[in-house]
């Protein structure tokens, strides 16, 4: 699973690759996908300190995940032993809903597939 953070001046922060954050299909995916959606992309290591001080700033718009199998799912809150932050409205946001209708459209056939992801099977 992998972490996407929306930020406040229309970025995209995802962790880089480490040997703990896994290089995969759906990743590459959202990643072009946030782009065509016209944010820029930044892979680097982001801190739970500045995830929560993001969040509570509002810095921190959106967090969401995605995985083969959770798709694009958003991510509430951060929450800690003494405490918790909300994303946003902690029901997700408009970027996260734009990503996951993308790929899904993509996936179903209901879009263009500019990337040459799809594969016809018989």
């Amino acid at each position: 699973m992998n972490l996407y953070f929306v930020l406040d001046d229309n970025s995209v922060v995802t962790p880089e690759l480490s040997g703990t954050i896994l290089e995969g299909v759906t990743r590459d995916s959202i990643l072009k996908l946030v782009t065509d959606l016209g944010y820029t992309v930044t892979e680097r290591k982001i801190s739970v300190d500045e995830w929560r001080e993001g969040a509570a700033s509002g810095k921190v718009q959106e967090v969401f995940a995605c995985g083969t199998a959770a798709v694009v799912t958003p991510v509430a809150s951060l929450k800690w032993r003494d405490g918790e932050t909300r994303i946003g409205d902690g029901n997700g946001g408009p970027v996260t809903a734009a990503v996951r209708s993308a790929l899904l459209d993509v996936q179903y056939g209901r879009a263009t597939d500019p990337h040459g992801w799809m594969t016809r099977a018989f």
